[in-house]
């Protein structure tokens, strides 16, 4: 279940003691080609990483990327999320780690936490495992912003009021 704030146009939150279980994930044309891409690229054949990314791609429901429900974290999503019922993280959502400042702000999607939340919605809690075995629950809280959306959003503009025939 998520919800819009009317007062940010772009902000998805559900209550914090919302348990749902995890869906399958949402995947858009553009970022679903971005991780297979820097799959190969990053990854030699014996990374444990590989094959859970690999598990993500055939997994996930992949729509054309102008489709993206507002609601679903994408590549430079900006989302807050609890592990194991800690404190709440607020992190961007990266594709890798060049070119990212090192300040605890973002998380790549090619680690086992920022591969968890890509496809996600606010309200879904998902199990993912670190490389020493660890089993860590993430659940999303709150979808600040997300790329597609605001690109919408601006095209839009302040007349468009849904289509040609929409009066």
């Amino acid at each position: 279940m998520s919800m819009r704030n009317r007062s940010t146009p772009h902000l998805y939150s559900v209550p914090l003691s919302a348990g749902n279980t995890a869906e399958r994930p949402i995947l858009g044309l553009h970022d679903y080609g971005r991780l297979e891409v820097a799959t190969y690229e990053q990854f030699d054949m014996q990374s444990p990483m590989r094959s859970r990314i690999a598990k993500l791609l055939s997994d996930a429901h992949v729509i054309p990327t102008g489709e993206m429900p507002p609601n679903v974290i994408t590549l430079g999503s900006t989302v807050r999320y609890r592990v194991d019922n800690d404190r709440t993280e607020r992190r961007m959502l990266t594709i890798g780690r060049e070119n990212v400042p090192h300040n605890g702000q973002y998380v790549s999607v090619l680690t086992p936490v920022g591969l968890a939340l890509l496809g996600r919605k606010p309200g879904e809690t998902v199990v993912t495992e670190t490389f020493d075995g660890l089993k860590l629950s993430i659940e999303i809280v709150m979808l600040e912003h997300q790329p597609e959306a605001a690109a919408r959003a601006q095209n839009a503009g302040p007349d468009d009021d849904g289509g040609p025939e929409a009066a």
